[in-house]
């Protein structure tokens, strides 16, 4: 390509929700929220940590933290974060440069089984399917191990983790239920990776942590937060607001206390170690005033969280979005749009780690029909994000003169080195003519699904180390005096 004075070459589409100065007013409102209003902080150890930084500790649980703690905080975070397989070869860097990497859901109470088409209770059985399905499909880069409701509550997020680790080598996110959850799960990966510096140095887990909203830290998120902090392990620390209840009905509100609940942890954790990756995280939403539910298909959670996701830049740290979830309760034309709307609005904001891939009926329910038709749309979002190349083999002038009016390309060598750049579905019809054999994009979703959940098979762990996970995950069992068995999955 010759060399063009003047010339601006776009990589990619250019969107953006916020200006600079609006960006710069939501981050000074911030600080204002944080050192005049305050957070509170219900891990005493935290509290004690900011108190001796110079936080105002008087009003006892209460913190309000000075603007120069915030700078410091923003100052001392890694600005790019690298995750790996389970294998050690890098998966995905989040910085805010690389584009979107989607994953799956922390949660999974319900199953729409793609078998029977019914919503039933999410088995251990379920989520090794989902974690295979996860593995096989190319454009989600990433997972996490559902919650559920089969296994023990003291236990289900680590047989929910050793089912990730099980059946894919793609990174995963560990949502603990408490320290020790976590602290056991790191063991679990750090046997994998071969000790915990090497898990260290190659991290293919991250943990997760939650503020509840409005404006309180949490002991156990604080706990969780810390414990990956001393490990250098990279942690989402993740909120999720709703407006109208837990903050101002207003957009601008909403970001307000979102990002604040944000910073305020992201402080105490620099505080207390410096430089550890903290993954900025939040899920601003609204209640729908006629149901109460928290949506998760509303158009007005794509702003907020495009919103949050250029904020999160303009901090130069990684943002954790959500895409791929819908409020339907089965696969339709809304869920159709609602992930669509949300796949393509996360790429073009650049959201770095986007979840909840698969989420059906507002989080009542996973589907894996949704995980594959998910994947086809972030498949068709990728050609946008790719934009147009402009030069000589792109625009290949000399081939448009020697063909000529009246000509086709079909035959020639230009149209056989490019054509393959053309996207492919496996599940939308371009069918020719339609005949009564002819299948709908839900006929071809559902055998499509059903065909991976069938035949694919991960890449396996050395079988040394798969006895001695299992020896672990029996001993979970014992402790809690229960027969190491998985609960019988049940049909429909």
């Amino acid at each position: 390509m010759s060399m063009k004075a003047n010339y601006i070459h776009y990589n990619s589409p250019q969107f953006h929700i916020l200006s600079d100065k609006q960006l710069e007013e939501l981050h000074f409102a911030t600080l204002q929220i944080l050192e005049k209003t305050g957070v509170t902080f219900e891990c005493q150890e935290a509290f004690e940590v900011l108190g001796d930084a110079g936080a105002d500790v008087s009003n006892p649980g209460r913190v309000k933290i000075p603007s120069h703690l915030v700078e410091q905080a923003l100052r001392t975070a890694p600005k790019t974060i690298t995750l790996y397989t389970r294998e050690g070869e890098p998966a995905v860097v989040a910085n805010g440069q690389t584009g979107s990497h989607f994953g799956t859901v922390p949660a999974c109470f319900g199953y729409l089984d793609p078998a029977t088409g019914e919503t039933r209770e999410c088995y251990p059985e379920d989520i090794g399917d989902m974690v295979r399905l996860t593995d096989a499909l190319p454009n989600l880069e990433w997972l996490s191990p559902p919650m559920h409701r089969t296994t023990p509550a003291a236990i289900a997020d680590k047989v929910g983790l050793l089912q990730c680790l099980l059946n894919s080598s793609k990174p995963v996110m560990f949502f603990a239920n408490n320290t020790d959850s976590m602290e056991e799960g790191l063991s679990l990966c750090a046997l994998i990776a071969g000790g915990e510096e090497k898990l260290k140095r190659k991290p293919f887990v991250t943990g997760m942590s939650e503020p509840s909203s409005p404006l309180v830290q949490g002991k156990d998120a604080l706990e969780k937060s810390f414990l990956c902090a001393e490990r250098r392990i990279p942690n989402v620390v993740y909120g999720m607001p709703m407006a109208g209840a837990t903050t101002p009905a207003t957009f601008a509100g909403c970001l307000a206390i979102a990002n604040a609940e944000i910073l305020s942890q992201l402080v105490a954790i620099q505080l207390r170690n410096p430089g550890a990756p903290v993954i900025y995280g939040s899920m601003p939403s609204i209640m729908d005033m006629k149901t109460t539910i928290y949506s998760y298909g509303a158009p007005e959670a794509v702003l907020m969280i495009g919103a949050l996701t250029e904020l999160c830049h303009y901090y130069g740290l990684p943002m954790f979005g959500t895409a791929g979830c819908t409020d339907a309760a089965g696969i339709d034309a809304q869920s159709g749009v609602e992930i669509a709307f949300q796949v393509m609005t996360s790429a073009l904001t650049g959201a770095d780690m986007v979840h909840d891939v698969g989420f059906v009926y507002h989080a009542a329910a996973v589907s894996p029909e949704l995980m594959v038709l998910t994947d086809e749309v972030i498949g068709m979002v990728k050609v946008l994000m790719r934009g147009i190349e402009i030069n000589d083999e792109t625009l290949p002038l000399n081939l448009i003169e020697r063909l000529g009016p009246k000509s086709n390309y079909l035959s020639e060598n230009h149209t056989l080195k490019h054509f393959r750049e053309f996207w492919m579905s496996r599940v939308f019809d371009r069918s020719f003519t339609r005949t009564e054999k002819t299948k709908s994009c839900g006929d071809m979703l559902r055998e499509r699904t059903l065909e991976i959940l069938r035949t694919y098979q991960p890449k396996p762990l050395a079988e040394d180390l798969v006895k001695e996970l299992k020896k672990i995950e029996k001993s979970w069992f014992e402790r809690l005096g229960l027969k190491y068995e998985y609960p019988k999955r049940k049909q429909g």
